[in-house]
């Protein structure tokens, strides 16, 4: 019998010891290690110094082929390599560094399984490019950081990237930012991702001649997703602000896109929480494309078709979107189930400030929206929450629209950015039967509700889908307009 427990025991002792053994590198290496255990990397103009056999020095090339924890400090006209293993994990720590290639990249990560570059705290840091990216392999390189291998950045310091040709930031597998301030000018992407873009922390300002974000892989459908949890982020793009070939997911933080086409893209768009601000000359939000050709696949030759796997949904947060075409545009479906949205659309009738393809639905939030008449669109019967939509003349922009019950009790009070002639308003209180008063501009309504949806879609030359014509509500009558509380932001108006 002792020797049978004993043979068990010693089983047992084996597997563990194998387990430990087996465990993932970063688990007894490179991960978690801090400034006092790394190598020290000394750039000196047009080379660098280090006493680290895994630290090669070459005609401005500084080459790290092993893992470990490695702190970067001073000047450098080249490139800093990383050619370790695939099994590798390699943390840069940047300390007052500044970088700049000429004709290629700043930090170029070619082999390793996970790279995190950490800025120290209290550290200015710069990469740049200047010229036009000559290759050194078969690689097609053109980010200021560009990585093959999973990429991780963090830290408490500031970290300026400049790229003067291509992108800023650019990694052919998973780009994870958890920390850190980053300042991005970039000529193409500012920040471009294959697997994925997952973001927790940090503050962005993001200056692109294309997408501020872009997410896309196009060797897998499931994945090129985006996803922010948290960070503060100004945007100014010359296409999309934030653009994924698949999911866009908004939890948190604060978002200002304050120049774009569209001003967020996807395949699907979810915005759960954060503070999301929309300057668009296109779509503020659109999910499946658009009709530049930095789509996810541009719009069908039936414009009123759903695309499969196209939505937006709006499940918490503040959104304010200022959009020159659609407002929130879906090939898909449509859903409000909470947060507050605001939607100053199109002056154009050929825009709306809602258009969706699929189905319209409202369960909950604070939901106002105002543009033009002619392609205005309310939510559908299918809504477990009041909504309401009206025509009126043309009003003038930040002219009030407000809602009020029959007791006279103020339900909701915005200014839509631009001149409009419909407005779509939802809110908890709206009851069926109860009785409303709307007023918008110069003009006022009073509305009683025979059911959860009152005023259906119109368009101008024939219907679509649920659209019908004329408007439920049709012209509003002249009155005295709602007069908003002192002191109001017109682009975050109170619930």
């Amino acid at each position: 019998m002792k020797k049978k427990v004993y043979m068990l025991l010693l089983a047992l002792g084996t597997i563990l010891l194998c387990s430990c053994q087996n465990q993932p590198v970063s688990e007894s290496k490179s991960d978690g290690q801090t400034e006092e255990n790394s190598v020290e990397i000394d750039l000196t103009g047009n080379s660098a110094e280090c006493t680290s056999k895994a630290v090669e020095v070459s005609e401005g090339k500084v080459r790290i082929t092993d893992e470990g924890t490695y702190t970067l400090s001073g000047t450098l006209e080249g490139t800093v390599i990383i050619d370790a293993s695939n099994t590798d994990k390699v943390e840069l720590i940047l300390k007052n560094a500044e970088i700049n290639s000429a004709d290629f990249a700043a930090i170029y990560v070619l082999s390793a399984d996970k790279v995190t570059i950490t800025t120290e705290e209290e550290t200015q840091n710069s990469l740049s490019n200047s010229g036009e990216y000559q290759n050194i392999d078969e690689n097609q390189v053109d980010g200021v950081v560009f990585s093959k291998a999973d990429l991780t950045l963090k830290g408490e310091g500031i970290l300026n990237i400049q790229a003067s040709y291509g992108h800023g930031i650019v990694s052919k597998d998973e780009l994870i930012f958890s920390s850190g301030t980053y300042d991005i000018t970039a000529a193409s992407h500012g920040i471009t991702g294959k697997d994925c873009i997952e973001i927790t922390g940090g503050a962005y300002s993001i200056t692109a001649g294309k997408d501020g974000i872009h997410a896309e892989n196009k060797d897998d459908s499931n994945l090129g997703y985006l996803h922010i949890g948290d960070g503060e982020f100004t945007i100014n793009a010359g296409d999309d602000g934030i653009h994924s070939a698949s999911q866009v997911m908004i939890a948190g933080g604060k978002v200002d896109i304050t120049n774009s086409y569209e001003g967020i893209e996807g395949l699907s768009i979810d915005i759960t929480g954060g503070d999301i601000q929309i300057t668009a000359s296109d779509d503020g939000m659109n999910a499946a494309g658009g009709a530049d050709g930095s789509s996810t696949g541009g719009k069908e030759e039936d414009i009123f078709a759903v695309t499969e796997g196209a939505y937006i949904q709006i499940a918490g947060g503040t959104v304010s979107v200022n959009a020159s075409g659609d407002g929130l545009d879906s090939n898909g479906d449509l859903t409000i189930s909470g947060g507050k949205t605001y939607v100053s659309g199109s002056q154009e009738g050929s825009n709306g400030a809602v258009d969706y393809n699929g189905k319209g639905t409202i369960t909950g939030g604070i939901f106002a929206a105002a543009g033009a008449s002619g392609m205005a669109q309310n939510f559908q019967e299918a809504s477990t929450q009041g909504a309401i939509l009206i025509s009126t003349e043309q009003q003038e922009a930040q002219s009030s629209v407000v809602l009020y019950d029959s007791e006279g009790k103020e339900l909701l009070n915005w200014q839509p950015l631009k001149a409009y002639s419909s407005v779509l308003v939802s809110c908890p209180e709206i009851k069926e039967d109860g009785t409303y008063q709307l007023s918008a501009g110069n003009s006022s309504s009073e509305i009683t509700m025979t059911g959860l949806i009152y005023g259906t879609e119109q368009m101008q030359g024939g219907a679509m889908g649920e659209r019908k014509a004329p408007f439920e509500g049709g012209q509003m009558p002249e009155g005295q307009p709602g007069e908003p509380p002192e002191g109001q932001d017109n682009r975050m108006p109170p619930a």
